[in-house]
C-alpha cells in the first residue's frame, strides 16, 4: 500500500512537471493565452486543463502523436477554426526551431480552441473550456460575530496607457464603531472589470493620511499609508487568516486604509471603467494576535531575452533578521509573486547556516494560478535566522530584456508572508542586487561611512561641492571630457559611491524627477567604457516619485508591494 502511494504520488508529480518541457518544443509554447479569462496564460497547451495534465485537448491528441514541432503539425488545424497551428502559434511558414525566435510573438491563440471564441461554429466545439473563477471558501467568516463592509472604487475611468497604478483612500468609521478594536481575519475580491485588473493591496494608513472621494494615481504608494492589510492577485479566490490572528483595525488599529489598483490595458482602450473592490470580514472578538505582513526578494532583475532559464537568489540574512526582529515570529502563510515569466520559485528557510525547511516550494508557478500555502502548523522564524529567495524565469519568447519594473511585462521576484506576533517585526526584508536593503532602518542613516540624508540633499554643502566639481568638468550627455577622468577617480572613492550602495543611489538619482540628480548621475558616468545605456529604469520605482532616496526606498521596497 505505502509503495503504490508513492508510485502514485511520483506519477502525479511527473505529469505536473512534464507540460513544461514541451513549452520549448512549442513557438509561443509559454505564451498561450486563455481564450475567456483575461490576462490568464494556458501553461499546459495540449491539455484540457490549463495548467497542464489529465486529458488532452485535440491539439494535444495531435502533438502526442509525434511530440515535436514538425511541418505537419504546423500546417494541421488541430482546432477545425480554419486557422493552421502553425498560424495561432506564430509560425505561419512552419520554419520554427527550438531555440529561434517565432516570426510572431504578439496575437497568439490558442491551436486546440476554436477560434473566434462564442462565435457559433464554434460554441459546440469550446463546450469543455471553463471560463468561470474559483469560489472563495473561509469558514471563519460564517461566525456570528463576523461582520463584513465593502471597499469599492465609484466607477472609474481606466487610462489607455499599458500599466497604471491608482490609489483611493477610505476612512473606515464610516464602516465600524471607533471606540472598538477588531481583527479583519479575511478579504474577498469583488472584481467589475476583469479586462483590467493585475492586482489590489490594502494598506493601513496614519491617522492624518489625506481623504479623497476618488482614485487618483499613485505610483505604487500612498503618502502615510505604508502598513499591508491585504492583498488580491490575478488568480487568488481571496485570503483567510490563520486563526489565532489577525489584522488590527479599529480603536487602536488603521482607521484609515488605502486601496491601490493595479490596472493592465495592453490593448490601450480608452473606454474601459471599472468600480472592483474588496470585501473585508472583520471581528470584535480579538483573536490572541496581530498579524503582520512579510515580503522577500530581489528588486534588481535584468532578465535576458531567449533563454529556457534565468535565476535570480535574494537572501534576507541573520543581520538583517537581528536588526528587524525582537522576538520569534510565526509564518502562516506563504505566496510566490513573478509576473508572466515566472517558472519556479522557492524560499527557504536557514538556522546557523544549516537549512531548515522550504517554506515556499513552487516548482510550477504561474502567476495567473498562484497557490497560497496556508500553514496549519505555523513556521517559526527566529532572530538570527536567514530566508533565500530563489525566482527562476524563462523568457524564450521575449525579444528583449526584461527588467524589475511595476508594469504587468516587467517582471518581479517576491515571496509573500503572513505571520504573527506582529510587534516582533519591523518592515520587510529585501536585496538589491546583494546589498541588503535593511541597512536603511539605521537609525543615523548611516551606511558604510555614507551619510545618506547628506548625500541625497545637493544643496547641502559637501554635496553641492562634489555636484559642482562633476558638472564643471564632465558632460551628462556627450562624450567624455578629458579633465574628466581625475575628477571621476577621486570622486568614486566617496563612501556613498563605492560598491552596489554606491549603484543604488545613483539609480534612484537617474531614475527620479529631479533634473539636477538626472544630470549629475549622467555625468558620474560619461566617461564609462561600457557601452551600455547609463542607468535605465529605477527598478524601485516608487523612489522616484519620493522626496528622498530614504523615504523612497524605504516606502517602496519595505512597505508597499508593487504586485
Amino acid at each position: 500500500m505505502e509503495r503504490s502511494t508513492i508510485l502514485l504520488a511520483c506519477f502525479i508529480i511527473g505529469v505536473s512537471h512534464g507540460y513544461r518541457h514541451y513549452q520549448d518544443d512549442l513557438p509561443n509554447g509559454d505564451a498561450v493565452p486563455h481564450p475567456c479569462k483575461t490576462n490568464f496564460l494556458w501553461r499546459g497547451v495540449g491539455h484540457k486543463n490549463p495548467q497542464g495534465g489529465g486529458d488532452r485537448n485535440p491539439f494535444g491528441l495531435d502533438f502526442q502523436q509525434v511530440k515535436q514541432w514538425t511541418k505537419e503539425l504546423c500546417q494541421k488545424d488541430s482546432d477545425g477554426d480554419g486557422m493552421t497551428n502553425g498560424q495561432e502559434l506564430g509560425d505561419p511558414d512552419c520554419v520554427w526551431h527550438p531555440g529561434n525566435f517565432p516570426s510572431r510573438i504578439k496575437n497568439i491563440t490558442h491551436p486546440g480552441i476554436c477560434d473566434p471564441w462564442g462565435s457559433p461554429q464554434c460554441t459546440a466545439k469550446n463546450d469543455w473550456v471553463s471560463c468561470t473563477a474559483g469560489e472563495f471558501i473561509c469558514n471563519a467568516t460564517k461566525e456570528p460575530d463576523v461582520k463584513s463592509f465593502t471597499l469599492r472604487y465609484p466607477p472609474t475611468r481606466v487610462p489607455p496607457t499599458e500599466t497604471n497604478y491608482y490609489c483611493m483612500p477610505f476612512d473606515v468609521s464610516d464602516y465600524i464603531d471607533m471606540s472598538k478594536d477588531y481583527h479583519m481575519i479575511a478579504t474577498k475580491p469583488e472584481i467589475n472589470n476583469s479586462n483590467v485588473m493585475h492586482h489590489i493591496v490594502l494598506y493601513g494608513c496614519s491617522d492624518d493620511a489625506p481623504m479623497s472621494d476618488h482614485a487618483t494615481p499613485c505610483y505604487m504608494s500612498q503618502k502615510g499609508c505604508s502598513e499591508v492589510l491585504g492583498l488580491w492577485t490575478l488568480g487568488l479566490d481571496g485570503t483567510c487568516e490563520y486563526k489565532d490572528a489577525g489584522y488590527r483595525i479599529g480603536r487602536t488599529g488603521s482607521k484609515k486604509m488605502v486601496m491601490q489598483f493595479h490596472w493592465t490595458n495592453p490593448e490601450l482602450r480608452s473606454d474601459y471603467v471599472d468600480s472592483s473592490g474588496l470585501t473585508l470580514y472583520y471581528t470584535p472578538k480579538l483573536r490572541k494576535y496581530d498579524a503582520g505582513f512579510l515580503f522577500t526578494g530581489q528588486v534588481y532583475l535584468e532578465i535576458p531575452p531567449g533563454v529556457k532559464r534565468s535565476t535570480f537568489e535574494s537572501t534576507c540574512t541573520e543581520e538583517c533578521t537581528n536588526k528587524l526582529m525582537t522576538g520569534n515570529i510565526y509564518i502562516t502563510s506563504g505566496l510566490s509573486h513573478m509576473h508572466y515569466l515566472g517558472f519556479n520559485e522557492q524560499v527557504e528557510l536557514f538556522r546557523n547556516g544549516q537549512s531548515m525547511r522550504k517554506v515556499i516550494d513552487d516548482p510550477t508557478y504561474s502567476y495567473d494560478n498562484p497557490q497560497l500555502k496556508v500553514y496549519s502548523n505555523p513556521i517559526e522564524m527566529r532572530q538570527g535566522d536567514s530566508l533565500k529567495t530563489t525566482c527562476v524565469y524563462r523568457s524564450v519568447s521575449k525579444t528583449r530584456t526584461t527588467m524589475y519594473g511595476e508594469g504587468s511585462y516587467d517582471e518581479m521576484c517576491y515571496g509573500l508572508f503572513s505571520y504573527f506576533p506582529k510587534q516582533n517585526m519591523s518592515g520587510s526584508c529585501t536585496t538589491w542586487k546583494n546589498f541588503d536593503l535593511c541597512q536603511f532602518e539605521n537609525e543615523d542613516h548611516i551606511i558604510n561611512g555614507c551619510d545618506i540624508p547628506m548625500f541625497e540633499n545637493l544643496t547641502s554643502p559637501e554635496m553641492r561641492a562634489i555636484v559642482n566639481e562633476v558638472m564643471d568638468s564632465c558632460n551628462h550627455y556627450g562624450s567624455c571630457r578629458p579633465e574628466c577622468p581625475a575628477v571621476l577617480d577621486r570622486l568614486n572613492k566617496h563612501p556613498c559611491l563605492q560598491g552596489e550602495l554606491g549603484e543604488l543611489l545613483l539609480y534612484g538619482f537617474a531614475g527620479g524627477h529631479d533634473s539636477e540628480k538626472i544630470k549629475f548621475a549622467h555625468a558620474l558616468r560619461s566617461c564609462d567604457k561600457a557601452e551600455e545605456p547609463v542607468y535605465g529604469y529605477f527598478p524601485i520605482s516608487a523612489a522616484s516619485a519620493a522626496s528622498s532616496v530614504v523615504s523612497g526606498i524605504v516606502v517602496a521596497v519595505i512597505t508597499a508591494l508593487g504586485l
